[in-house]
């Protein structure tokens, strides 16, 4: 990403059952504190699916280019301008049937005309990979409409950039029998939440810009080194985006020539880890801001997934349990 989106303090109202707008810290860094007992006993744990995740055998391990059904989770965010255009801007990530998680930079004051799953080269109506004998086409992606859009409360952009994390709720729930449909796993055991990520290397994969500033029609990925919060505020410290304690909720990866840009905002940083018995892929990180020049000088900066799981299963139940008494 490293959004040009964020421009102040935005505020919107989604919905009767997240409220927006700027908390006292402590309040919002209480909803970021969880435990073991608070997640994996959370009533609405079940909500998330427990096929997830899965890796592709066929995946392109040292090339840039994503296999066409390596990463099914990942949403295209589409968007309405004044003359009624659809544009694709941000991404984000399916984690079940009813919920894209993205970021809140990539929700909050826009116009969401709808998200697409399933995608691979936005230029074409059919998507295809490899040649003669193992050639693989496409033809199916999945449009579908927005009902709520719910970033977190605690959003501000101002002095700086805090709790950059959102929710959208699909009108109608995704096709998971299609195979360029899935959902993603999230970090929801304490094993899961307490990995050390320093020095460990994650992948992003979106439609962003890339080395020649130009956006790519085709999915592409890349696997980026994560840091410390210390290394990380030395490459910040002189940011006016990034101040004392903004850092909290948050953590940093890339390096030169490797980077996530404009247009992967929201999307997922994913680590290929062991998932209850199984290796698949957990999303640690969502794409939120960084430097101007993509790959250089400063990692990008992603909202650490671990430290809102809370927030996230409070709130996608939160809209069903008022409109319908049961969660789906």
């Amino acid at each position: 990403m490293h959004s040009d989106d964020i421009d102040g303090v935005q505020k919107v109202c989604c919905s009767d059952f997240v409220t927006s707008g700027f908390h006292e810290n402590k309040e919002v860094e209480d909803e970021t504190q969880t435990s073991e007992d608070e997640i994996e006993n959370h009533r609405n744990i079940r909500l998330l699916p427990t096929e997830c995740g899965d890796l592709d055998g066929n995946r392109i391990v040292e090339g840039t280019s994503a296999g066409l059904y390596e990463f099914p989770w990942l949403a295209l965010i589409s968007y309405s301008d004044k003359n009624e255009t659809i544009k694709f801007k941000c991404g984000g990530s399916v984690i079940n049937a009813r919920y894209v998680l993205t970021a809140a930079h990539c929700i909050v004051n826009k116009t969401i005309a709808g998200v697409r799953i399933g995608d691979y080269d936005i230029s074409q109506l059919e998507d295809c990979v490899g040649e003669d004998e193992i050639r693989e086409c496409e033809t199916k992606y999945q449009d579908i409409a927005v009902t709520h859009k719910i970033h977190h409360r605690g959003y501000v952009t101002r002095p700086h950039i805090l709790n950059d994390i959102g929710l959208l709720r699909l009108a109608r729930p995704v096709d998971f029998s299609y195979r360029n449909s899935g959902s993603i796993c999230l970090p929801i055991t304490k094993d899961l939440r307490e990995k050390d990520l320093v020095g460990e290397r994650g992948v992003v994969a979106g439609w962003g810009m890339t080395e020649n500033q130009t956006r790519s029609n085709i999915l592409l990925k890349v696997e980026l080194p994560i840091f410390s919060e210390s290394l990380c505020n030395t490459h910040y410290k002189s940011d006016a985006k990034v101040g004392p304690g903004s850092m909290t909720g948050t953590f940093c990866a890339g390096e030169t020539g490797h980077d996530s840009c404009k247009g992967d905002s929201g999307g997922p940083l994913m680590l290929e880890t062991n998932y209850d018995g199984t290796y698949k892929y957990v999303q640690y990180g969502i794409v939120s801001y960084g430097p101007t020049q993509c790959g250089f000088e400063k990692p990008g900066i992603y909202t650490d997934v671990r430290k809102f799981m809370k927030w996230i299963l409070d709130t996608n139940c939160s809209i069903e349990t008022k409109n319908q008494k049961k969660c789906i």
